[in-house]
């Protein structure tokens, strides 16, 4: 037999064949896994944000350094965000607005400013929960809207979106931890491990004073945030003078139903922002009370101690 003809006979061989095809595939398998570890590579490389620049234009306006986010999903269009300096805070104080947009309309809106009356702005209805830049407050209703605040030095910042799907809390958590100076040219398109939304217990109730006519002594503020303080606390048999004011336009905060006990309630109605009004009760039953405005907005507890 020649040596043509032994070559032709091994690569007729079924073996031979088989070990062809498998080496084959393998090496097929290696070339796209190459090709994958690198453009996955090149796509995890911090790159300069988009909108850098366009936010450094506008910081010199501003009396507070404007952040921009590190993380946020590809789909959102950085390139375009939409700044607005024209808008004020809760207190009237300067505030940017930046609206990061998907093609399919979903919005991440970014507020910042620096609060007047840090205490006296409450996002209402939230649960505090941990954040890179320590505690910070988590609304999250059965609807589409999801809100996170969070302190960063003087500087407060909003961050919600309707996007449910595409920035869950978690990951909108992320947004809010990586929040930095646009100078800083840091962007991320990925996450690797996002971090578990962990709630916080929430602070202790204010503690009602006892006056030196044994009277205990309550201030209610309502802001555009909720009320101030959130929590109280009163002791029961012991008369109560509730002084009730706002700060801010507060819409339907203006009225407060405050229940005392189970049978017994206290209605107080500002006609001014600039009015302030007093209500006096004795609460008889111990227990947790929530007082609210006419249309649930606002929300807050009282709890009676024995």
């Amino acid at each position: 037999m020649t040596k043509k003809n032994r070559k032709t006979l091994r690569k007729n061989n079924p073996k031979t064949r088989r070990w062809l095809v498998l080496g084959g595939m393998l090496a097929g398998l290696l070339l796209v896994a190459g090709i994958y570890w690198v453009t996955a590579s090149r796509a995890q490389q911090p790159t300069e944000a988009p909108e850098a620049q366009r936010i450094l234009d506008q910081q010199a306006g501003m009396p507070f350094q404007i952040l921009i986010p590190a993380y946020l999903p590809k789909a959102f269009d950085r390139a375009n965000v939409e700044i607005d300096v024209s808008q004020s805070g809760p207190g009237g104080e300067p505030m940017v607005q930046l609206a990061y947009r998907t093609r399919q309309g979903e919005t991440l809106f970014i507020k910042e400013w620096v609060p007047v009356n840090p205490e006296k702005e409450i996002l209402a209805g939230s649960r505090p929960i941990e954040t890179k830049w320590g505690s910070g407050w988590l609304l999250s209703q059965t609807g589409p809207l999801r809100v996170i605040w969070v302190d960063i030095g003087p500087l407060r910042a909003s961050i919600y979106s309707t996007a449910r799907q595409l920035l869950p809390e978690n990951e909108m958590l992320v947004v809010a931890d990586t929040l930095g100076p646009a100078s800083n040219q840091q962007v991320f398109n990925f996450v690797v491990d996002p971090p578990e939304v962990r709630a916080v217990e929430p602070p202790p109730p204010v503690e009602a004073t006892i006056n030196a006519d044994g009277v205990q002594e309550i201030d209610l503020i309502v802001t555009p945030g909720g009320y101030s303080p959130l929590r109280f606390a009163v002791k029961k048999g012991i008369p109560v003078k509730l002084t009730f004011r706002q700060l801010g336009r507060v819409g339907c905060g203006n009225e407060l139903n405050l229940p005392y006990s189970p049978e017994n309630s206290l209605a107080l109605r500002l006609d001014d922002p600039a009015d302030t009004t007093v209500g006096e009760f004795t609460p008889t039953v111990a227990g947790a009370y929530q007082f609210y405005c006419p249309h649930f907005m606002y929300r807050g507890i009282m709890t009676v101690r024995e």
